[in-house]
């Protein structure tokens, strides 16, 4: 089987955020399984984009108000979608397409998978958008219109929790029979549980604390992970010295958190984490916290941060948001806690911190769960399960009667 993973996001340039960890990893899987796999991203000339190609650009596409961020983003979405649709597909047995800039735009037969990672209208409006109210929802209705015309091009469309598919089915209509909900997935390779020696071992050549509760929130930081919340929630616990912080991540409230570090003893901040080496913090911690929140009308899907921790089989303390509600069953493999309470955070910490060896139990829990539910191995036998079934419908003379990737599904 030949495929083909198509995505806005060069996983070989930028090397951290969940998607790019799941497109590296769905590489390195597929491959496993002797698929032929082609990866097709954009090149450094897209995220580097020269003072001379940036005016080349502007031309070309009508940038007029150059200073504003969404007008920018436009422009860059238009360049994508030409990039895409100048791809030799035609010999691919599927396009496996990670986002709907690339599924609305490639040129090819009924073969495209689409993976929903997020809400792409939303998220780009949340992002960029500074102009008029008036001006928002023609602004919106063109980012609709790119995500309509990739789900009707998909032959079937993956989403990473219920919401994500409930989003699908209700504003686009996709029958729910195109559609399959997958949680993200995590590298059991490399995330796994240690022994109280190794995590001491780890611990030393990390340079953090022996003898303290070890509490990590791995991610971006930025308003939608909730990371306010988190650091309001170490200022309640700075007199505590039995607990420490660590943050990894980076991101445009990285400022906030080095400020409160700076008044306090009990945090780190270490500024963009390569993924390659961030087990070894999780393999180090005790709890992983992640803070995300309602951002925008926006929510997380399944958070990276939060499996990688689970396969650890790290105590995990999570937002009751998105997919995370989907996989943790409270008390029993992780606990969840109300988004955007940094008192609910700081209850929850401060009774696991005092009790930790007693609720080792959820720790072990969670590392089941992963095991079960969210290796990569089981992931990818379920996503070859998909692409087989996509292959077998699209060759038959009943779908091509009813589906064409140019013209609305029949329902």
């Amino acid at each position: 089987m030949k495929v083909a993973l198509v995505s806005s996001d060069n996983s070989s340039i930028v090397r951290q955020g969940g998607k790019h960890v799941y497109q590296s990893l769905l590489e390195k899987y597929l491959l496993r399984r002797q698929i032929n796999v082609r990866t097709f991203y954009p090149g450094p000339s897209h995220y580097q984009i020269t003072t001379s190609r940036g005016l080349t650009l502007a031309f070309k596409y009508g940038l007029l108000r150059f200073w504003d961020p969404f007008e920018r983003s436009r422009v860059k979405i238009a360049d994508l979608r030409s990039y895409f649709r100048k791809l030799d597909l035609k010999d691919e047995d599927i396009v496996h397409c990670q986002d709907v800039v690339s599924a609305s735009s490639v040129e090819c037969s009924n073969n495209v998978v689409l993976t929903v990672h997020g809400y792409f209208a939303y998220e780009s409006l949340a992002r960029n958008f500074r102009g008029k109210e008036s001006e928002r929802e023609s602004a919106a209705k063109r980012l609709i219109e790119i995500e309509e015309e990739a789900f009707r091009k998909s032959c079937h469309i993956i989403c990473v929790d219920k919401e994500r598919e409930n989003y699908v089915v209700q504003e686009f209509k996709i029958p729910l029979n195109r559609i399959t909900v997958l949680h993200n997935a995590v590298d059991t390779e490399n995330f796994f549980p240690v022994s109280d020696e190794q995590k001491k071992s780890i611990r030393e050549r990390l340079g953090l604390p022996l003898d303290r509760t070890i509490i990590l929130i791995a991610s971006r930081f930025s308003p939608e992970k909730g990371i306010a919340y988190a650091v309001e929630a170490t200022s309640m616990l700075k007199n505590n010295s039995d607990i420490f912080f660590v943050f990894a991540g980076g991101g445009p409230e990285l400022e906030s958190i080095e400020s409160a570090a700076e008044s306090q003893q009990n945090i780190s901040v270490l500024d963009s984490v390569p993924h390659d080496r961030l087990s070894a913090f999780f393999k180090a911690t005790d709890i992983v916290l992640v803070p995300s929140i309602t951002y925008n009308n926006v929510r997380e899907g399944t958070s990276m941060s939060l499996l990688e921790g689970m396969a650890c089989g790290k105590i995990v303390v999570a937002s009751r948001v998105g997919g995370m509600a989907e996989v943790i069953e409270d008390g029993h493999n992780g606990f969840l806690v109300e988004e955007g309470s940094a008192e609910e955070i700081y209850d929850r910490l401060l009774m696991l911190s005092k009790r930790i060896s007693d609720y080792s139990i959820v720790g072990r829990n969670a590392h089941k769960t992963v095991l079960e539910k969210h290796s990569f191995e089981g992931y990818v036998d379920r996503l070859i399960t998909i692409y087989n079934s996509c292959l077998m419908q699209t060759s038959s003379p009943e779908y091509k009667a009813n589906f064409s990737p140019q013209s609305p599904a029949k329902k």
